[in-house]
């Protein structure tokens, strides 16, 4: 059987940003219905998707992971439009790097709050749809700085490996209900965002110690998350899949 996503409804968080924009574009080609979620502006992009495919198979949501009712809203707006959840891709994060000696309290708490509440409170949403149905995923999208103690990001790292705990807990406590659970591990990606975050000679460094010999992409992880949206991903369960070009190898 091919690998299809065809129908499948997959919600992304972040979904406007850099890397969710990719997965919604990728997902949309693919036959899937998208919920883009994100407290940035997504109208314009969920528009251009809907008049590519010339469907009404996208929809976007306004939506903080900080906040449980807006992540209440975006569970109930998503069954409202499509009648079911079947996958939930938990993106949104912030990833910024402070010296641990230059790290505040304030700084670090807010990472915690979107990287590892955000996951909780939007993967708390899904699940009565998802246990109702019988099944569903859940897809992490973490970073190999939890195998490899990136210096200067304490903050992200932690918040990742928490991430992973979680993961890992969530594929034995939902799995007997059908619900799977996946982390996924990407290294630095080429983007706008880490470009303005980060020196060059970080990326040199990343790009010469990669077996490949290249920098990832956004694009680079969107095969793999269709596999994971698709039913022939049904039996991956509480694995950590590292998708960073040999980089970090897990």
């Amino acid at each position: 059987m091919a690998i299809s996503v065809k129908d499948r409804v997959v919600v992304i968080t972040g979904g406007a940003g850099e890397i969710g924009s990719v997965l919604a574009r990728r997902l949309v080609e693919e036959g899937a219905a998208v919920v883009i979620a994100d407290i940035a502006d997504g109208r314009e992009l969920a528009a251009e998707l809907k008049k590519a495919k010339r469907g009404n198979k996208v929809i976007y949501v306004k939506a903080d992971v900080t906040s449980e009712k807006d992540m209440a809203k975006l569970a109930a707006t998503t069954l409202k439009n499509f009648g079911r959840i079947d996958v939930l891709i938990n993106n949104a994060g912030l990833f910024t790097g402070t010296p641990f000696d230059e790290l505040t309290y304030a700084e670090w708490q807010k990472r915690m709050k979107v990287n590892v509440d955000g996951v909780f409170l939007a993967t708390k949403a899904v699940v009565p749809a998802m246990t109702e149905q019988g099944e569903g995923k859940i897809i992490n999208i973490g970073s190999d700085t939890v195998w490899m103690g990136t210096p200067g990001m304490a903050h992200y790292v932690t918040s990742k490996a928490a991430v992973l705990g979680l993961t890992r807990e969530l594929a034995n406590e939902l799995g007997p209900r059908g619900i799977t659970t996946v982390y996924v591990t990407p290294t630095l990606l080429d983007t706008p965002g880490t470009r303005a975050a980060f020196q060059q000679a970080h990326f040199d460094y990343v790009q010469s110690h990669t077996p490949i010999g290249q920098l990832e992409t956004p694009e680079d992880i969107a095969g793999l998350i269709v596999f994971l949206c698709s039913p022939e991903a049904r039996f991956v369960n509480g694995s950590a899949i590292n998708i960073g070009g040999g980089i970090s190898m897990h």
